[in-house]
């Protein structure tokens, strides 16, 4: 079953604004979710994009993972928190 981002929770996972980077792979990023069971959206998306901005600003990855699992829907879990996380990082942050 996939996963689906509640928009809401993910736009207030990370308090954060969601400006892509203009080296963004938004298209890997979500082949790398899609395959993990998590839906492709607008808030998954954007969930991305705040990680890089937690990374950017030197925020832990642990803490970062753990706001992810705690104000998204209850249908993420950890390990769920730890992919989106780890495709961000790997395409979406420049």
């Amino acid at each position: 079953m996939k996963k689906l981002l509640l928009p809401a929770a993910a736009a207030l996972a990370l308090g954060l604004s969601f400006a892509a980077p203009a080296a963004a792979d938004e298209a890997s990023y979500g082949e790398a979710i899609s395959a993990g069971g998590i839906v492709v959206n607008d808030a998954s998306i954007a969930l991305g994009h705040a990680v890089c901005e937690d990374i950017a600003n030197g925020v832990a990855e642990g803490t970062t993972v753990v706001a992810i699992y705690q104000n998204t829907s209850n249908q993420i879990n950890a390990e769920d928190a730890q992919l989106l996380y780890d495709a961000a990082a790997a395409n979406l942050c420049a």
